[in-house]
């Protein structure tokens, strides 16, 4: 049943309250949750209910669903990131309802008398509205996944057969179904949640990352006469996740758990060649569209470790001969001992004559060779980059992967040249990002 315009009322009228007290209730809500339900443990980041970051992105969500009641328009896609998340980590319709009694049950303790059987209803038709959307969405990724050649639902084990160095602090994993069968294509740009068991937790933790490769079948500059050979190869038959390590995150220490980079320092430090882990589909909205038949240009911009998806992406466009658009990749790291892949992409450049790359080194190490090493000083700055950007070309899409705050100022940026926001893709990791998305 759909909300009725005075149930649309009651709830804009609670914006401000959410606005307020939204924070209070989510972290009441995800307490009680884990008390009553410990096998979500299962899916929620340990570290993000520590932090509280898992309940203020709920809580931005919260307040951006009411303040947008009336036109759902403006948060459709971050709706379509959390379905993209939900449907990676096989959200059931049940959980649903677990957290749709469990909210207004938050809602009604922390508000108390001012959430009135009036504001509840209004609150459950309201989530019982959006429950309903997200379901329907999620199963119909979940069934593109089951449909796909070699796509599957759920949990599937995966071996561990290379594992390669790609800086001082970045680790590629090669990844080869258990079960020997195929691997399903992706759109470049997504990810697969990870599954590994903590020690000490007493539960499992799931985390995200991006396939750092272009699909299966995809030679490393080129394909078979010109055509895709979907695992044509068995040493195809392969996906890439590449994962930083956090120095600031010792196993040894029982807090360490607490850490965001927990997860990743496991997988770098305890996981060895032909180790298991597990996987879900690959997943995510931050995607290269139309990979092998737009012509319009493409800029690539990333920081740090957010070279992943976007090096999925690069792999992708220079491995079809069909494809033959303009492509710029603009990247930021610190120096280049912490820069994986600046080397690889440098040489698929030397290749492809359209494809144009800068790198700053924000900290060059002594012996580092401007023109060599790095080709611009200092902090990311587009304005020096323009001719990289093809601003004057209203076509150009603009995919960007980096910590927040840097995705944040190249927005501002590309706006302000009359960039539309439809063409700045950016992917956001871990919880949150709703004001990056909006």
């Amino acid at each position: 049943m759909s909300l009725t315009q005075e149930q649309k009322n009651i709830i804009t009228a609670t914006v401000p309250v959410v606005a307020e007290h939204g924070l209070t209730v989510t972290q009441t809500f995800y307490r009680k949750l884990l008390t009553d339900y410990p096998d979500l443990k299962n899916l929620f980041s340990h570290s993000a209910q520590i932090t509280s970051h898992q309940a203020s992105a709920l809580a931005a969500s919260v307040h951006a669903y009411a303040a947008n009641i009336n036109d759902l328009t403006p948060i459709l896609p971050v709706v379509e990131r959390i379905n993209q998340k939900h449907a990676s980590l096989n959200i059931t319709p049940e959980q649903y309802d677990i957290v749709g009694t469990g909210l207004l049950a938050a809602f009604k303790e922390v508000l108390g008398d001012v959430f009135t059987d009036e504001v509840r209803d209004a609150w459950a038709a309201a989530y019982n509205q959006l429950a309903q959307i997200m379901i329907k969405r999620e199963e119909s990724i979940m069934s593109e996944h089951d449909s796909q050649a070699g796509g599957w639902r759920g949990w599937r084990e995966m071996k561990i057969v290379r594992k390669v160095s790609e800086s001082s602090e970045v680790m590629s994993f090669y990844l080869v179904p258990t079960d020997g069968k195929e691997l399903p294509t992706f759109k470049p740009g997504q990810y697969v949640s990870v599954r590994v068991n903590v020690s000490g937790l007493g539960y499992k933790q799931c985390r995200q990352y991006s396939l750092s490769d272009a699909p299966p079948g995809y030679t490393a500059h080129g394909l078979a006469n010109g055509v895709p050979q979907h695992n044509s190869h068995a040493c195809d038959n392969n996906f890439r996740i590449t994962v930083k390590r956090d120095a600031g995150v010792d196993l040894a220490d029982h807090n360490a758990r607490h850490h965001p980079g927990f997860v990743s320092n496991l997988l770098h430090n305890k996981y060895k060649e032909g180790d298991t882990i597990e996987i879900t589909h690959p997943a995510g909205e931050f995607v290269l569209e139309s990979n092998g038949v737009a012509t319009n240009p493409v800029v690539l911009i990333s920081a740090g470790v957010g070279i992943t998806p976007v090096m999925s992406m690069l792999n992708s466009i220079t491995a079809s001969a069909a494809d033959d658009r303009l492509i710029s990749w603009i990247h930021v790291a610190k120096n280049k001992n912490v820069d994986p892949f600046v080397h690889d992409i440098k040489n698929i450049a030397s290749q492809h004559k359209d494809l144009h790359c800068k790198v700053f080194h924000s900290t060059p190490l002594p012996g580092e060779h401007d023109g060599e090493d790095f080709d611009l000083k200092g902090r990311l700055d587009l304005s020096s980059v323009v001719n990289e950007l093809y601003l004057k070309d209203n076509s150009t899409d603009y995919y960007i992967c980096g910590p927040n705050p840097f995705m944040a100022e190249c927005g501002r940026f590309l706006k302000e040249h009359d960039v539309q926001t439809g063409r700045i893709h950016m992917e956001v990791f871990g919880s949150g990002g709703y004001e990056l998305l909006a």
